[in-house]
């Protein structure tokens, strides 16, 4: 019954936003290439043909390209000879990428591609003979064979133009874990399996990128051509300044009703926030333009129990899923892409933007969520069968290249320095506005990453985080992070306790992992057992596999043939037997396990174990979200704790171990990060989120009197103009 009443909760607040029987948006699309000075400047969906040949024209016959298409946000070449494709035509097409302003991808022609048995045999035989090879997998859908190999760095350029010419694919390196990754191999399967299905989703979505602007204008806004659709979009323009609010910010009589479904002028930028804003978690916002619709993250609040407040409120946006052109993820913790499997589920089959080592880690979390839901009776808005969806529908970018996914939005992912692969995303909006959304950052560098890059030319809007937002939240400096972090272990073992250490799976857990082993390994940690359970290990073994988002003196060991997260000092738990062990030992022991907030996960079953001895403690070494148990353990807000036991009966634990927050692992910036880093920016005005409320408050104050910025803290439900 409980989970009936969820389901309908969730259900009342995605209702609103998905009509699933309704299609999608149709915009008809130009039928000419506009010729500016002989060059192209507009490249609209019908004109698919008049480009090819354009494109065709400019290009040596050597390419072999048997046919040009739209492909999501590119313009795809398929060819017969990819020796050339893949060397001197890049020369060519930089030019044409210049003219048309728009990305190019080289795919090879389906028919000269080998079966996949082939391949492997193919590539084995042009390897290096120190190369191993873990897994070779081929992409229907793209062309492209990635290989997993323990050495990346041996396989040079041209060694992949050989395979390539050899084969038929266009290959990829990755580095082979030190275990088997399951949501690596869960990943690769899902493509797999449904190479023809996302072959045709590009193929829309290429359409969809492509299609004829609303408005034609200049980055000032003014109209340069009228559109064939303009006088429609006028009278859909009258009709909405009626429900307008005129003013940026909406009253809270406003707010209770639903916004407009879109931005009712040419000249509007408007950022709608459903989430995130005076809390830390659900974060979500939508940016809204004439032409477009982007969701910037899209995640839970793992503290809250109620749908309203667990969940972005997308059931008071007025849209459509279908009329979404992209969400664009900025990192895969929870609390930013916890919800995505449900907009799947009820309906969304638009592209979700993020890094490529994003998609593994945020499958892991999900899947580890269905898993738990599953396992301990609790409700989940989405089944696995949405994460599925949610693979098929993903678009890997890297770091630093501008990508088009709508007319008038081009957006670029940076390093954000906060854990491996996390973004800032950086949106263009016809070149008249620039939003930076910095999702969670660390602007400075850590044991495991670098930090955030800051460097951008222009910057109107930045919207930036605030979690540890008070003047006084000054991390200090890492050796003394460290050395403190050791003494306190030092002091538990000397007593004869034990320490449990919960963290997140994905960033704390690996940073903690080095720091904890070169301590103990130079002697000042005290030798003892560290045992790691969890999704820890799964984690740390896509690290591996994407060693190259890592910071550069990691990078440099990885590269050295030494893996960073293999100790003789730690050891694998697996199963229940052995957990038991560890606990009925009397001997001293460190243990990490997830989850960091102590909400589900093998962290929580140390928990009722070690909570009840005065000798134990409980080391936070995250952020810790108001209404999970970590938060209430942390401010000592009880002192027993009602839990389940192993036969699914109620018990009373106890609540007298000692218990420490370590400051300075966190992956946010401090107080002194954050204002550098907005001072580095340089934006024009600021919006403060993803803070409790006091914290975003202070930030944005800060911001205001110290550097001159107009700065605000805008409510969840609330529409600002951006422009």
């Amino acid at each position: 019954m409980e989970e009936l009443e969820k389901n309908q909760e969730v259900g009342e607040i995605m209702t609103h936003a998905a009509h699933i029987s309704s299609p999608r948006r149709n915009r008809p699309a130009s039928a000419t290439v506009e010729d500016i000075d002989n060059g192209i400047t507009k490249v609209t969906t019908q004109c698919e043909e008049a480009v090819s040949k354009i494109i065709l024209k400019s290009i040596p016959s050597d390419s072999q390209i048997t046919f040009v298409r739209f492909e999501g946000p590119y313009i795809a070449l398929y060819t017969k000879n990819p020796k050339f494709a893949l060397t001197e035509l890049t020369y060519f097409l930089s030019s044409l990428s210049k003219t048309l302003k728009k990305r190019f991808i080289i795919r090879t022609d389906p028919s000269s591609r080998l079966p996949e048995d082939q391949t492997r045999q193919a590539v084995a035989r042009l390897l290096p003979k120190d190369v191993q090879v873990s897994a070779i997998f081929c992409d229907d859908a793209t062309g492209e064979v990635v290989l997993e190999v323990s050495k990346p760095e041996a396989i040079d350029p041209n060694m992949l133009v050989q395979i390539a010419q050899s084969t038929g694919w266009i290959a990829h390196t990755r580095r082979s874990p030190h275990i088997p990754s399951s949501s690596i191999n869960t990943l690769h399967s899902t493509l797999k399996s449904s190479a023809r299905e996302r072959t045709e989703f590009l193929q829309r979505l290429g359409k969809r990128v492509f299609r004829e602007s609303l408005i034609v204008s200049n980055v000032n806004g003014n109209d340069t051509t009228p559109s064939p659709l303009r006088q429609q979009q006028q009278q859909q323009q009258q009709q909405t300044a009626a429900t307008t609010a005129t003013t940026t910010t909406l009253s809270a009589e406003s707010r209770s009703s639903k916004p407009p479904s879109w931005s009712a002028s040419r000249e509007e930028v408007m950022l709608f926030c459903l989430g995130g804003v005076k809390q830390v978690g659900r974060s979500c916002f939508v940016v809204v333009t004439p032409e477009t619709k982007v969701m910037l993250d899209c995640g839970i609040n793992p503290g809250e129990m109620s749908g309203l407040d667990a969940y972005p409120r997308l059931d008071w946006f007025n849209f459509d899923l279908d009329d979404l052109d992209a969400v664009v993820i900025s990192h895969a913790h929870i609390d930013h892409q916890g919800f995505l499997p449900t907009l799947f589920k009820y309906g969304y089959r638009g592209p979700v933007y993020c890094t490529e080592p994003t998609l593994p880690l945020m499958i892991l979390l999900q899947t580890d969520s269905v898993k738990i839901a599953n396992s301990n009776g609790t409700y989940l808005p989405y089944s696995a069968r949405d994460v599925n969806e949610v693979i098929k529908h993903c678009i890997t970018l890297p770091y630093g290249k501008p990508t088009d996914i709508s007319p008038d939005v081009t957006i670029t992912l940076n390093n954000a320095g906060h854990i491996m692969g996390s973004a800032t995303v950086h949106l263009n909006i016809s070149g008249a506005h620039n939003i930076l959304y910095s999702g969670d950052y660390k602007y400075a560098r850590t044991q495991l990453l670098d930090s955030a890059v800051s460097m951008y030319p222009r910057v109107e809007t930045l919207i930036t985080e605030s979690t540890y937002g008070n003047t006084t939240d000054v991390m200090p400096d890492q050796q003394s992070v460290y050395r403190g972090f050791t003494e306190s272990i030092n002091k538990t073992l000397t007593d004869g306790g034990k320490v449990l250490v919960p963290v997140p799976a994905v960033g704390r857990a690996q940073e903690i992992m080095l720091v904890m082993a070169k301590e103990m390994k130079e002697g000042r940690l005290i030798e003892s057992p560290i045992y790691i359970e969890g999704m820890i290990s799964e984690a740390s073994a896509i690290h591996m596999s994407y060693a190259h988002y890592l910071g550069s003196d990691v990078r440099k060991s990885v590269s050295q043939g030494i893996n960073p997260f293999q100790s003789e000092y730690f050891t694998v738990i697996s199963g229940y037997g052995k957990r038991d062990d560890i606990l009925n030992d009397e001997n001293p022991a460190i243990v990490m396990a997830t989850s960091g907030m102590l909400e589900g996960g093998p962290s929580v079953e140390y928990f009722k174990e070690l909570a009840p001895n005065p000798k134990n403690k409980i080391m936070f070494v995250s952020y810790q979200i108001n209404g999970t148990l970590g938060r209430r353990v942390l401010d000592g807000a009880m002192s027993e704790v009602s839990m389940m036991d192993k036969s699914g009966k109620v018990k009373v634990v106890p609540v007298r171990c000692q218990t420490q927050k370590i400051d300075g692992f966190s992956g946010h910036s401090d107080f002194n990060q954050i204002l550098n880093f907005v001072s580095r920016i340089r934006p024009k005005r600021v919006l403060v989120n993803h803070g409790e409320k006091s914290k975003s408050e202070n930030v944005a104050s800060a911001i205001y009197s110290r550097l001159k910025v107009r700065s605000s803290v805008p409510d969840n439900r609330e529409i600002v103009r951006l422009r």
